[in-house]
C-alpha cells in the first residue's frame, strides 16, 4: 500500500511538474505533449461560457482537494511505515535478548543437572560413611559389652 501512494505521490508531482513546463523525457514527454494537445485545443476562458468556467474551477479546486488529501494519507502512511520500523527494531531487540536469555537458561540447567550429579555421588559417600559409623558403633558395643563382662567375671573372682 505504501509502494503504490508512493507510485501515485510521483505520478502526481510528475503530472505539476509536465504542467509548469518542466522537461520531460520519454513517457513523460508524451504525457507532456498530449496536455499541450488539449491544452492548445481547450478555448480560452474568455470564450467559454460562464457554466464551464464554474466547472473547471470546481474541477481545479477538487483537484486541488485530492491532492491535500493524497498528501495527508502520505504522510499517514509514512508516519505507519516509520511506526513499523521501530516495531520491527524492537522485535528484533526482543528476540535477540530471548536468545540471551534462552541461552543463559541453558547454562543454568546445565550446571544445575552437574550440581545435582555432584549430590548424588556426595549422597551416596554419605550413606557409605553411615554405614561404616554404624559398623564402629555396633562393633564398639560388643567390644564394650565384652570388657564389661570381662570385668565383671574378674572382679567376681576376686571376691
Amino acid at each position: 500500500m505504501i509502494s503504490f501512494l508512493q507510485d501515485a505521490s510521483k505520478a502526481t508531482a510528475e503530472r505539476e511538474a509536465v504542467r509548469t513546463g518542466v522537461a520531460a523525457s520519454g513517457a513523460e514527454a508524451t504525457v507532456a505533449a498530449g496536455n499541450t494537445e488539449i491544452a492548445a485545443a481547450a478555448p480560452e476562458p474568455e470564450s467559454m461560457p460562464r457554466d464551464a468556467i464554474s466547472a473547471a474551477s470546481d474541477v481545479a479546486a477538487e483537484s486541488v482537494a485530492w491532492r491535500a488529501a493524497l498528501e495527508r494519507i502520505e504522510a499517514a502512511a509514512a508516519k505507519v511505515e516509520a511506526d513499523i520500523a521501530v516495531a520491527h527494531r524492537a522485535y528484533v531487540e526482543l528476540q535477540a535478548g530471548a536468545g540471551a536469555a534462552a541461552e543463559a537458561a541453558v547454562h543454568a540447567a546445565e550446571s544445575a543437572m552437574a550440581s545435582a550429579g555432584t549430590a548424588v555421588a556426595a549422597e551416596r559417600q554419605v550413606r557409605i560413611s553411615l554405614r561404616q559409623v554404624r559398623q564402629n558403633v555396633v562393633i564398639t558395643m560388643v567390644l564394650v559389652i565384652i570388657v564389661i563382662i570381662v570385668l565383671a567375671l574378674a572382679s567376681s573372682n576376686v571376691h
